[in-house]
Order: C-alpha cells, then structure tokens, then sequence
C-alpha cells in the first residue's frame, strides 16, 4: 500500500522499513513522499536484514493465497529468520479459500512453531453477502525466545 502503518510507526519513533510493489499504482513514490524508505524485494529474495534483529514483522494485504506456495514457504521462513526471539509476526488481512487456509496454510503457518497470541478468521464478504467461500486470517503470532 502506501505505507500508512509505517507512518504510523514512525511517529512512535519506531524505526521502519516498508516494502511495496507497484501494482497500477505509484505505491513507492507514496511511501517516499511521507518520508519513508520504500524497498521492492521481491519474493524470491531475502529480507535486507541481519538475522535476529527484528521485533515484529507485518504482512498486510499483499501477502495472500495469490502467491505460490513454495514462495509463502520461503517468506515466512525468512521472516523467521530477522525476528529476535520474542518478536512478533503479524499476518494482517491474508485471505484465502477457507479449505485452502485449513488444509495449506494453516500447516504452513504451523510450522514456524509461534505462539499464537491473535488468530481471528472472518468469511470475506463483498455487497451481496458472502464472498466465494473466501476467509480473511488475521493473526499475531510470537516467535519463541529461545529454541
């Protein structure tokens, strides 16, 4: 998006970097015209991190059943590897066909052996109700202090 929970958190005095992607729209020019630092990583590459550093990581819309799931796999095993022992991972808004999320990511997810301190699942609707047996996950999970 344009980098609104970054804002945000930078008014917190909290040090952030935002990734974003073009999709029809000039989303980094955005998030450089509010005074952030936008960074396109794609997918496939690891976060410009140092391992461990990291106190919580958000996943907001883009993150969804869109992306193969090899790739998923790869991102969320990356994120693991930048958040400090006790950081959070904060998977905002994934959505997915609700079999999918059971039996795909739930597993997926799982594997990360995180606590979960949030986990919300919520049928995605549109204007005439339900929407294509699509669920929206929300969940905050925190990884383990020491493994």
């Amino acid at each position: 998006g344009t980098g609104t929970f970054a804002a945000q958190m930078r008014l917190q005095n909290v040090t952030v970097i935002t990734t974003t992607m073009n999709l029809g729209a000039p989303y980094n020019e955005a998030v450089a015209l509010r005074g952030l630092v936008p960074l396109h990583v794609p997918l496939q590459q690891r976060l410009p991190v140092f391992d461990g550093v990291v106190d919580l990581v958000r996943c907001g819309h883009a993150v969804n059943r869109w992306i193969p799931v090899t790739a998923m796999e790869f991102l969320f095993f990356d994120v693991d590897r930048v958040l400090r022992g006790g950081g959070y991972f904060w998977l905002d808004h994934f959505f997915s066909k609700k079999v999918d999320l059971e039996k795909v990511f739930m597993p997926l997810i799982g594997k990360l052996v995180y606590k979960k301190v949030k986990w919300a699942v919520a049928n995605k609707t549109d204007s005439s109700g339900l929407k294509n047996g699509e669920v929206y996950l929300t969940a905050l999970l925190q990884k383990p202090v020491s493994r």
